[in-house]
């Protein structure tokens, strides 16, 4: 038996559009590298499939090109995705990239094994759901029932930030545009708003407290392991750092992460993908996210 083919079709397309997500990798608390237009273009001429990124959408031209390989060009897609050499070497990468590749699988029948250094497929017997981890999934409901329980003011003076003027000016302005949007239902609006006012206070915060930040160990790196330039941190990087220099708290970090997938639905082919059709509630989240950042940034504000 030819054990280096498993798919007689591509599989599943959720699952071709999961290893979109997977190779793009926008979602760094799930997937262990982020590659951009022209990474994309290599990672697929390294494992021989000629093709290059024409500029448009990363992740949709990642999963046309991936409906378009034949079953035997997907399997290398998916094991350069576990491969170690993909990672030079670097075992935290690789480890995400295992665990993220083997749960997707499971719903194919198969899994990840190594040889030696070298990944292979494999096909597993049966799937075993496990009811106690999706009772625990299920509790998160519960967790952002208590979240919006807790008393946050809806007083929101960027003032109290100690910002540059002029930043400050600016963010005030977005944050009353953004109160026309809850008072007016504005759902998407409104999700946009606070996701783009959030990273430019934590922006202003990081460069206010630029050496703290730029020497803490969470600090984003280039790929020659060198600190980004703090202009170049994305609101992720900025809400990790944040919490890790104590300025947000685990909950709020939590939540402000949700707050960021949620602005990436700016794109429309996103938002009709992903069937994101944001109600009253979704929105009311959001607003109770920003609030709790904005009062603990405050309370934590050392200068």
């Amino acid at each position: 038996m030819d054990n280096s083919l498993h798919f007689g079709q591509l599989p599943d397309p959720a699952v071709v559009e999961t290893i979109a997500d997977f190779i793009c990798g926008d979602i760094k608390e799930r997937y262990p590298v982020y590659r951009s237009s022209s990474y994309l273009t290599r990672f697929f001429q390294n494992i021989g499939i000629n093709v290059a990124h024409d500029g448009s959408t990363r992740k949709w031209w990642v999963l046309e090109t991936l409906n378009r390989l034949i079953p035997t060009e997907f399997e290398k897609v998916l094991l350069r995705l576990v491969d170690p050499k993909e990672y030079k070497g670097d075992q935290k990468l690789l480890a995400m990239a295992y665990k993220a590749m083997n749960e997707l699988l499971g719903m194919e029948a198969m899994k990840i094994e190594y040889i030696g250094a070298t990944p292979t497929l494999k096909r597993i017997q049966s799937i075993n759901i496990d009811g106690d981890k999706l009772s625990n999934n299920a509790s998160s409901d519960n967790e952002i029932n208590q979240f919006l329980k807790k008393d946050y003011s809806d007083e929101i003076d960027i003032n109290k930030l100690n910002l540059d003027s002029v930043i400050t000016q600016v963010l005030t302005d977005r944050v009353n545009e953004a109160r026309r949007c809850l008072e007016s239902d504005l759902n998407l609006s409104l999700i946009f708003q606070l996701g783009s006012t959030l990273e430019g206070i934590l922006l202003g915060v990081a460069l206010k407290n630029q050496k703290e930040f730029m020497t803490n160990n969470s600090a984003p790196k280039d790929k020659n392991g060198y600190i980004k330039k703090i202009y170049d941190w994305t609101l992720s990087d900025l809400i990790d750092v944040s919490y890790s220099t104590k300025r947000l708290k685990l909950d709020v970090k939590k939540f402000s992460h949700a707050l960021r997938d949620f602005r990436n639905f700016i794109h429309p082919h996103e938002q009709v993908a992903q069937a994101f059709n944001p109600d009253e509630n979704t929105a009311h989240i959001c607003w109770q996210v920003f609030k709790a950042a904005y009062s603990q940034l405050i309370s934590e504000d050392k200068t």
